[in-house]
Parts: C-alpha cells; structure tokens; sequence
C-alpha cells in the first residue's frame, strides 16, 4: 500500500506495526484510485463532499431539466410529473450522497478499532505480528481489481435489463409511447448504474469487514470472561455498526420511495404493504449485521470455555466454604478461601453469574439500533402515510400545552 494514500492523521503507538494501523476502508482500492486519476478526489483526502454534491448533481440535473422542458416538473400533471416520482428524487438527492458521504465515517472508524485491540491488551506484544498479518491479508483483498470489476458488470448488466423489461415506475411516467425519450435513457443508463454500483461497493465492503472479524477471530485474543460488557472485552466493536447506518438508510428509503408513490398515486393501503415493509428493513439490517458474525463464534467457544473453568473454580470454594462452617472440619488456610480478588461466597457467585450473562454477540443495543432504526425508519413513514396526521399532531399540540 502507498503510505501516502494510507496513513491517517496521527502516529501509531510505540511498539506496534505501522502497516496495522494504516489499514484504510476506503482508500487504495481500484474505485478509489480510478476516482483520484478522474479528478473526482484530490489529491489530499477523501473529498466526500465533492464527490457527493457532483454526483447528486450529474444524476439529478438533466432529467429536472428535461421534466422542465417539456413541462413535466410540476404536480399539476399528477403521477405524471418529475415531482410526483419521489423514487428519482431520493436516488439522486439522497441515496446516492449518503453512499459517498458514508465513506468519511468508515474512514474515521477503522484506525481507533485496531489500534483499540493493541493498547487493551486484547492482543499481546508476543501476537502483534499474527495481528499485523492478518491486517495485511485484509489489505490485499482489498486492492484487488476483480471485485469493483464485477460491481461494474452487474451495475451494465442492471442497465440493459432495464432497457429490455418494461419500464418500471421511475421511467414508465416519462414516455406516453413506447419510444424512450432521453430522460429515461439517462435514468436507465446513468442514475440506476451508479446508484447499484454504489450500493453494491458497500455490498463489497461489508464482505471486507466480515473477513477482518474472521481474521481477528482467529487470533489468540486475550478476552476477559468476567468483563463488565459482558462480550469479553469486544463490545467496542459497536461502534463500527455506525459506519453502516447512512448506508442502511440509503438503500431503505429507495425501496420507501417506490411504496411512497403507490401509496400516494395508486391508493395502496399501507397496512397491506407491511410484511413487505418489515421484510425489507429486517433484510437491510441483516445484511449489514452478518460482517459481526465472526465473533459470534469466538464468544460462544469463551462463554463455554469459561463455564467450565469459573465453574470448577466456585465449586472447589463452595466445597471448602461448605465443610469448613458447615460440617465442621479443619480445612487449613487454603489460598482459595483467603485470596482478596475472589472475597466471599456472594462476589464468587457474582464472578460466575458475570460469565453466564455473556451475549453471544459483541453489540448493546445501542450497535444494533444503529443499523436497525436507519432501516426502518423510511418504511416506518409509509406506515404513518395512513395517519390523519393534522389531528395527531393537533392532539399532541393538546397534550403539551
């Protein structure tokens, strides 16, 4: 990897390999360099912000302009107006930005992650370079070229079946005949390409990280049974569920926005669109859950683990408690007994209960409600479409004052 194009902001730790801490989510794969060579990122960081208002703006202007020209941007013309497609207006206003805008918190997220691993002592100095390796495995996935060339031929391929199936919602209202004018040649052939290809490089990235777990899961990692977060140790790898929240509400309000326009224009019943709507947000949160999974594994094996060995450990102070002040024998001093990090019997029933109550996945649900409420957030709208919302909002208004 080019240091130039690696490193964060901020030296490693003393006594850690540079290459693990430089491992960057987002920079030095094929996507990101062919964007550096276009100009679409500087020289100097991410340029999330170019990017987004860019590609907002290539996707998004022509066919406003074109609905302009031909009088098709207002609601007058009903569902046969620019404005009445809520679907083009989220892929290009909303959608398409959060993916590229996603890229500056996974950029932020992955140094503090790994460097955490190394200053808790949940690796140790003997292990840093099985650590190191496993990192640079990761690096090299992530350099390859055949992915983003796949992501490439499913986001043609997704083109060309939209020109050979019928015209769905989002270009069905543009054309009165069957001869597509060149706002849905654009949105067939430029909006929808780089929408799936987005989604579909965050598809990919989440595979990275679930490899990354499998990798750190290997690892002889020196997890605490009794620890207070009740996952050994790993709860702070939560906080990487943060990176995927803009991408699980991108991709949930795209599929929103179809059922928005059949609510609205078509008179649909949200409620007899519900399954769908949990099903879709239950799947996005899924999706975006299963890079963890790995480490199910590693705190299942530490929870059985350590049931046996927290087990015996009670029992043998149960037993000499017990024949001790109940049945009255001279047991001696054994060290058991005396030793202050164990104290009574109620903290060594407290120690084994702490090993019970591991989870057998490292989030609070704080980790999960970041991916899950950004999921079902845009289709919980469409279930509140059915609301009198005026007079709710006028018995709410009620009840404060």
């Amino acid at each position: 990897m080019r240091p130039s194009d690696e490193r964060p902001d901020g030296a490693p730790s003393a006594g850690f390999e540079q290459s693990s801490l430089e491992f960057s989510f987002v920079r030095d794969d094929a996507a990101f360099r062919l964007q550096r060579r276009i100009g679409l990122i500087p020289s100097d960081g991410l340029g999330v912000a170019r990017r987004a208002f860019v590609l907002a703006a290539f996707c998004w202007l022509p066919i406003a302009l074109w609905a302009v020209a031909t009088g098709r941007a207002s609601l007058t013309h009903g569902e046969d107006s620019l404005a009445s497609h809520f679907g083009i207006h989220v892929r290009c206003l909303v959608a398409i930005p959060l993916l590229v805008v996603a890229e500056h918190t996974a950029q932020r997220s992955f140094r503090p992650f790994l460097q955490y691993f190394l200053e808790s002592g949940l690796v140790s100095s003997a292990d840093v370079p099985k650590f190191d390796t496993a990192i640079a495995g990761v690096v090299r996935l992530k350099r390859r070229i055949l992915p983003w060339v796949l992501i490439l031929g499913c986001a043609v391929a997704w083109a060309s079946a939209g020109v050979l199936l019928a015209p769905n919602e989002d270009v069905g209202w543009i054309s009165t005949s069957d001869r597509i004018p060149f706002a849905g040649w654009w949105f067939i052939l430029v909006v929808r390409p780089i929408f799936t290809a987005l989604v579909l490089a965050w598809i990919w990235r989440a595979c990275i990280v679930f490899i990354l777990m499998l990798n750190l899961a290997r690892l002889p990692l020196s997890l605490v049974p009794t620890h207070p977060d009740r996952a050994g140790g790993l709860a702070f790898v939560e906080r990487l569920a943060f990176v995927f929240s803009p991408v699980a509400f991108a991709v949930s309000a795209v599929v929103a926005a179809a059922f928005a326009h059949d609510v609205v224009y078509h008179g649909v019943d949200p409620m007899t669109m519900k399954g769908v709507l949990i099903g879709a947000a239950a799947l996005v949160s899924l999706v975006l859950l299963l890079p963890f999974a790995p480490l199910v594994l590693t705190l299942t094996r530490l929870k059985r683990r350590a049931m046996l060995e927290y087990g015996s450990l009670v029992g043998r102070h149960g037993r000499l408690v017990h024949r001790r002040w109940i049945t009255g024998e001279d047991v001696g001093s054994p060290e058991i007994l005396d030793a202050p990090e164990l104290g009574p019997v109620a903290d060594v029933q407290s120690i084994y209960e702490a090993v019970r109550r591991i989870k057998p996945f490292p989030f609070t649900k704080l980790g999960v409600l970041a991916i899950m409420v950004p999921a079902a957030a845009p289709m919980l709208f469409i279930a509140a479409m059915q609301l009198p919302l005026p007079a709710v909002m006028g018995k709410i208004v009620k009840a404060l004052l």
